[in-house]
């Protein structure tokens, strides 16, 4: 898993017709899929990650008559600045939904219940390459004693992802202390490639690197940040992100 990698939302409460959108996209390289069946938890997914591409049921909640909760998560989903252009594929059983949501909500593409698989494996791989430029994040948001914290990601020179607790050091000495999240999650929140694991506790921002020595295994940070280890099983990856930003 990369920050590079693409991150799809899929939106779905039949069981059934979930899993086998996952089974075609988990066929896709360097692709993360996050699953939601209800509009809550897909607004939860959609506000921690970088979401690159949503497929969204048009009716989520099938006692309702006349639901279309799909289409409105996907109107609040455009309220959203970084989400104003985030191509959109509906799926549904509805005659013809085409009309509002290609010209209201920008929609990519539509396709019923019943698609073929080729066409919309397809259908995605050509929208994540062409449709998915992403457009970085301003804020990571950490919830500390009941309080939600943010903090500006251009800011973070590096994390420490301790066992039960974070460290998120920032260029102005401020360390702001968090519950512990993975370091797979932090890196998709984070949905920069300028964030690199570095160890198998450590996340730097390669804006603060100074330089890094190979062999030794030692990352040099600017001003008076210090230094950071370098992980052996960590190096070729790390050295691979790294020089791909110089």
């Amino acid at each position: 898993m990369q920050s590079t990698d693409k991150q799809i939302l899929i939106v779905e409460d039949n069981k059934r017709h979930m899993d086998r959108a996952c089974d075609i996209l988990e066929q896709l390289e360097d692709v993360v899929i996050f699953k939601a069946d209800n509009c809550a938890d897909a607004y939860r997914y959609a506000m921690e990650y970088s979401i690159d591409l949503f497929i969204v049921d048009i009716i989520l909640e099938k006692t309702k008559n006349g639901d279309m909760s799909g289409m409105t998560f996907a109107d609040n989903i455009r309220e959203i600045e970084r989400y104003k252009a985030t191509p959109i594929i509906f799926t549904t059983s509805l005659e013809d939904p085409k009309l509002h949501a290609y010209a209201h909500l920008h929609c990519y593409q539509y396709f019923d219940k019943y698609y073929r698989e080729d066409e919309f494996k397809e259908a995605v791989q050509f929208t994540l390459k062409n449709y998915t430029a992403k457009k970085e994040r301003e804020y990571i948001y950490f919830k500390t004693n009941g309080i939600v914290c943010p903090v500006k990601i251009n800011d973070i020179v590096y994390i420490d992802n301790k066992i039960s607790t974070l460290s998120i050091y920032c260029k102005d000495g401020e360390i702001v202390e968090a519950p512990y999240k993975s370091t797979k999650q932090l890196i998709l929140e984070l949905g920069s490639t300028k964030f690199l694991k570095c160890n198998k506790s450590e996340i730097v921002n390669c804006d603060y690197v100074k330089f890094a020595d190979y062999s030794n295994y030692l990352i040099k940070l600017k001003e008076d940040f210090g230094e950071l280890k370098i992980g052996r099983r960590i190096l070729k990856s790390f050295k691979e992100g790294f020089e791909n930003r110089i």
